[in-house]
């Protein structure tokens, strides 16, 4: 390799450095580019290459016979990430420092983000520019490997509960004996709610952990102070598990201890994610033992022999204030520092060194690397606030999982594009009857364990995972290994990094075992009370035929006769009222049923809302006698999609609820209005109106007014007549309202879309 001469930056003035340098660029000493280590590349205004350097080939692969010449953002394929300023405008107009964050593209295809800083290099016949890379790739890839680690970590803690029953032996002593729950018992291979003593407890854990373990279980029975140890199972098919187990002293009035209660973790991929994080902590400092966003070089006199504009710029002097400059005069905070003694390590042993440091005027964190040299110390400093604040995010984070733990988590699955089962807790695979080994062989598949007639639902919220970050609530099946299904209720999210999804799942067999339970007592209702009740009616009914044939005079039969006839009849007629209104309060019931298991058909047609409301009307007239029933109708036809009965049957329950709680004569008034593309039908009363509190709680079922049993004239109810039309009406799209005053009477309401078709 050709012999070069270093360029002594102390005697000459900047601008002749700057000459200097272009002229004699060939000339540099090669070292010097080895202590900065950064990549150097010079090129004219049209961006053409004129210098590539040895760390320019390491980082980005091209030889400087290849890169010479070339445009340099075509050849990096250039993408500015960062930039405070345009390059053009502070290169060649202001003649200053030009930053940015950049993203190239090596020669072998990786991505490469560097720190960028470019200056002018003034001369006489055309202008350079020198530009610097510092590569920061991996730096940012462990940043996004920790945000990453906070999300995954947050919704696959796994919880373990324990209870340990303390007694005193024959001698006095303590002991202690424990029954555990079903995931501590997964972590020790156990049936759930074993019974172990202490001894038997301490075999499961490593030989290392026992003492530790056995003196803070000691001081816990002998003290009754809280529980906490971190430290490893021994698990037969999973070799060592880390585990955190916390846990507190129940005592009686006299401080004698009971019993301790408390809750195990399974923190090994935590653990695993922690020694994930250190590998990249050490390969980051690695890379940062060159210049960062500052360098100082101070020779075997502690004279400072280069300053950085980045350390210029912190400290906000001109550098060549202190060139040539002892260290301990023009900057004596530093004697007998830690800086200092740092300083002196490394100039004794030769070795590099590295410390992080908190640099109180900029209120900021700093990691420092001494690199020495047999002529001088070259110190580099990094900011890592910014690293600082995501360690301490992480601890408030672990903070919250603590206080989680004592909660009882659902089941949390992660899974590939392809749906493959990449992790799970162990809820999850109780939950399909998986074990643990099945997953850590990749035998696990969501398209595998999914019923068929779901693809299509599982597709459609993966889309929406993909595009939104996050899916909406939704229900559907697993197969069991048993060969069952388990209905479960899933919410999912995208980790757009990693590609994975990562699933909520809550098991709902026993709510779909009760609303199976429940259709089959209602149609036991539905049998074994309509079928007689209809019977009845029936009987009533020829009863009824068959006694206004029989037509008898007073001189006939004598008044005695007649008058039992006539009293006969009205009670046959009675017992016929009452009979319909148990077949209403039992269709009341199957429409309630049907509602809440989502089970309730609905025949759409067009037709003319007022026609529907017209019928009705007339046919509540007819059994209304004592009430007027007042009818207002627009002129113009209002087209509806609606199911006729249903619509009559909202109409119906508004009206008969109206006629019940108003004063025997008072009218009540059936409108129909339009607005827009809207039709709204209003029953208007003059009963006792309704408080705040009521109107809120009217449409939910089983709700009565107080006063119902003072208008029970016209039949009794469940109070599910305002809750059925409600969800009728939602069911069309429309909605349900009231307006009231105490002692104003009552407007009930609800509104249709109006359209021609029905799509």
């Amino acid at each position: 390799m050709e012999q070069y001469k270093f360029l002594s930056s102390t005697n000459i003035s900047g601008q002749q450095q700057g000459e200097r340098f272009h002229k004699d660029l060939v000339q540099v000493e090669p070292a010097l580019l080895d202590v900065i280590q950064d990549a150097v590349l010079i090129y004219d205004p049209h961006y053409h290459l004129s210098f590539w350097s040895r760390q320019a080939e390491e980082l980005y692969g091209w030889t400087a016979q290849e890169a010479l010449g070339q445009d340099v953002r075509q050849l990096l394929q250039e993408q500015i990430i960062r930039e405070p300023m345009e390059r053009e405008r502070r290169l060649f107009q202001e003649k200053e420092i030009w930053e940015a964050e950049l993203l190239h593209k090596a020669k072998d295809g990786r991505q490469v983000i560097v720190e960028s800083h470019a200056r002018l290099l003034p001369h006489e016949e055309r202008s350079l520019v020198l530009e610097t890379h510092h590569d920061v790739t991996a730096q940012r890839q462990a940043e996004q490997l920790l945000e990453e680690y906070y999300q995954r970590a947050q919704k696959a803690i796994d919880v373990g509960v324990w209870r340990w029953e303390i007694s005193r032996d024959k001698q006095g002593r303590l002991y202690a004996r424990g029954i555990i729950n079903s995931r501590v018992a997964h972590f020790l291979k156990l049936p759930s709610n074993t019974l172990l003593t202490d001894e038997q407890f301490f075999t499961f854990i490593h030989p290392d952990d026992r003492p530790l373990v056995r003196r803070t279980f000691e001081r816990v029975i002998e003290t009754g102070s809280d529980y906490n140890a971190v430290y490893r199972m021994l698990d037969p098919e999973e070799g060592t598990v880390w585990v955190a187990s916390r846990g507190s002293v129940v005592t009686d009035q006299q401080g004698t201890p009971l019993y301790a209660i408390g809750i195990t973790l399974d923190i090994t991929e935590q653990k695993q994610i922690e020694e994930a994080l250190q590998a990249a902590n050490r390969r980051i400092t690695s890379i940062l033992e060159h210049v960062a966003d500052g360098c100082i070089h101070v020779d075997n006199e502690w004279r400072y022999s280069y300053i950085s504009r980045g350390t210029e710029k912190l400290a906000g002097v001109h550098r060549e204030m202190f060139l040539g400059q002892s260290i301990w005069e023009v900057t004596p905070h530093l004697c007998g520092s830690e800086t200092e003694r740092f300083l002196r390590l490394a100039r004794e042993t030769q070795q590099p060194v590295e410390y992080e440091m908190f640099y109180a005027p900029a209120q900021q964190w700093w990691k420092l690397h001494i690199v020495p040299a047999s002529d001088h110390l070259a110190v580099y400093y990094h900011n890592i606030t910014a690293l600082k604040e995501i360690q301490s995010l992480y601890k408030e984070q672990e903070e919250t999982f603590r206080r989680l733990a004592d909660a009882n988590l659902v089941a949390v699955a992660s899974c590939t594009e392809e749906s493959d089962i990449i992790d799970a807790n162990d809820a999850f695979l109780t939950l399909i009857g998986a074990s643990r080994e099945e997953l850590r062989t990749g035998k696990l598949n969501f398209a595998k364990i999914t019923p068929k007639e779901y693809e299509a639902l599982d597709r459609e919220r993966h889309e929406e995972a993909r595009s939104m970050g996050v899916s909406s609530p939704y229900e559907k099946e697993y197969y069991h290994r048993l060969g069952h299904r388990v209905p479960v209720l899933v919410a999912g999210a995208y980790m757009e990094h990693s590609k994975h999804y990562t699933a909520i799942i809550i098991d709902i067999s026993e709510q779909k075992e009760l609303e199976k339970q429940r259709e089959v007592f209602f149609g036991i209702i539905s049998h074994e009370l309509r079928t007689p009740l209809t019977a009845i009616g029936g009987t009533l009914q020829l009863a009824q035929r068959r006694l206004k044939r029989f037509v008898c005079q007073p001189e006939e039969c004598g008044p005695r006769v007649v008058d039992l006839l006539q009293n006969t009849g009205l009670l046959i007629e009675q017992a016929l009222r009452q009979t319909r209104v148990q077949d209403r309060l039992i269709e009341d019931l199957l429409d309630a049923s049907r509602i809440a298991v989502d089970k309730l058909e609905l025949t759409m047609m067009p037709a003319d809302l007022r026609q529907i409301v017209r019928e009705t009307v007339e046919d509540l007239r007819a059994t209304a006698l004592d009430h007027t029933i007042a009818l207002l109708l627009p002129e113009v036809p209002l087209p509806v999609c609606v199911d006729r009965m249903r619509v009559a049957q909202v109409l119906g329950n508004y009206v008969t609820n109206a006629l019940k709680y108003s004063p025997a004569g008072a009218p009540v008034t059936v409108e129909v209005t339009s607005a827009g593309d809207e039709a709204r039908v209003w029953v208007h009363d003059r009963g006792p109106g309704l408080s705040e509190e009521a109107k809120q709680k009217i449409w939910s079922r089983f709700q009565r007014s107080a006063d119902a049993k003072a208008h029970s004239r016209l039949g009794a109810n469940l109070g599910l007549g305002l809750y059925i039309s409600q969800s009728l009406i939602r069911r069309h799209q429309g909605a349900v309202g009231v307006e009231s005053e105490q002692g104003k009477g009552a407007s009930f309401w609800f509104s249709l879309p109006l359209r021609t078709t029905c799509l």
